[in-house]
């Protein structure tokens, strides 16, 4: 009798487990991934609750510690209820330290799209595994630079940058540079009937970046810490040494 993983959960879709989990497993090949306990939801609905994430979102990556997600996405963080103790400890009910989340329709869409989403959200949970106050750090970025800088788009965040360029490396090596590029043209194109003219510059990033770039994260964030220390509150203390691998709070 099959036995339902709780690290890989396809929303009750066998069809999806059995295309995209294999295209999963290629993708986790190219990572060292970190020594924490990841759930993968792959949706087979949209969900209103999500767009807030935009228009266009394809899927996300989040530690436990956020808070703001669907009962039914938090709930993937820890055991099953009903099959624990009452009086065990809180950290006894936890099953997995972070949350990647695929969009239906890019489990649907499958290929270079969704090998590129999902080696997107692998890097970010890379990023938090071993460096957690770098992420922090470019998450608060990410929700509030554009303020303070409005021609900001996402490929301008350092840690966006360096997802998108792991992932687009990832989607080469596994259909080819040329499949790559058509697929980010089309894209191209699609943001440019919509009007969408961030959508397009993320994709012409993501298109023009050579995929062999070497991107120094923390060098690439340092100089945004700086500026901003004083005006935005990123929930490190970015005074203390290596801030970018404890994560402290203030």
């Amino acid at each position: 009798m099959k036995r339902d993983d709780p690290a890989w959960n396809f929303d009750g879709s066998e069809e999806n487990e059995a295309t995209l989990k294999p295209l999963c497993h290629q993708v986790e090949l190219h990572f060292v991934l970190p020594p924490k306990r990841l759930c993968r939801y792959f949706a087979t609905w949209d969900d209103p609750a999500l767009w807030q994430n935009g228009q266009h979102y394809r899927g996300f990556h989040v530690p436990r510690s956020c808070r703001v997600l669907p009962y039914y996405l938090i709930s993937c963080f820890y055991h099953p209820f009903d099959s624990l103790n009452p009086d065990v400890p809180f950290n006894n009910t936890v099953a997995f330290d972070n949350l990647i989340y695929i969009r239906d329709s890019t489990c649907r869409e499958g290929g270079v799209g969704f090998v590129m989403t999902y080696a997107h959200e692998l890097q970010h949970f890379v990023q938090y595994g071993y460096t957690p106050g770098l992420s922090k750090v470019n998450s608060v970025l990410y929700q509030n630079l554009k303020v303070y800088e409005p021609s900001t788009i996402a490929t301008d965040i350092p840690h966006e940058r360096e997802a998108n360029i792991v992932s687009k490396r990832i989607a080469e090596r596994m259909f080819g540079a040329d499949a790559v590029r058509e697929y980010a043209e089309a894209q191209i194109q699609f943001m440019e009937r919509g009007g969408d003219t961030e959508q397009r510059a993320r994709w012409v990033f993501f298109r023009d970046v050579p995929s062999a770039t070497v991107y120094n994260l923390l060098q690439e964030t340092i100089p945004l810490v700086e500026k901003y220390r004083s005006i935005l509150n990123f929930g490190v203390d970015t005074t203390q040494p290596e801030w970018w691998s404890t994560g402290e709070r203030r």
